[in-house]
């Protein structure tokens, strides 16, 4: 059950946090207006990175192991650029929209490398 759900929420985590991304640089770009809708689906998709982790770190404690060792550098490094994200927040929103869609969009691709790499694939 657990791995089904960590299988999934990877699934859920490349497709959520590729479309905050994107959405995110057309509201960069003055292509889109901002709204509430977009702070909202951003905030959903570093949940589900941070849940992500957490359902790894719980198989982890259940000696549940993936086939390659990178899958972890991999499955972490998302919730590393979530604490950046929000570290490196300025007065500026422009410059933040920019900075949170850049990293959701670099953990869309890590998160994509790590679902290659579990062995699920």
């Amino acid at each position: 059950m657990t791995v089904t759900l960590h299988y999934w929420l990877g699934v859920l985590v490349i497709a959520i946090n590729l479309v905050a991304g994107l959405w995110g640089i057309a509201i960069w770009r003055r292509w889109l207006p901002t709204g509430r809708v977009y702070a909202q689906v951003l905030a959903a998709s570093q949940t589900v990175i941070i849940g992500q982790a957490l359902i790894g770190l719980l198989l982890l404690s259940q000696n549940l192991r993936a086939a390659e060792q990178l899958h972890y550098v991999y499955g972490l490094l998302p919730a590393a650029l979530v604490v950046f994200a929000y570290s490196a927040r300025r007065d500026d929103i422009r410059r933040n929209i920019l900075i949170f869609s850049i990293a959701a969009l670099l953990a869309s691709a890590l998160a994509v490398r790590a679902f290659l790499s579990s062995g699920a694939v």
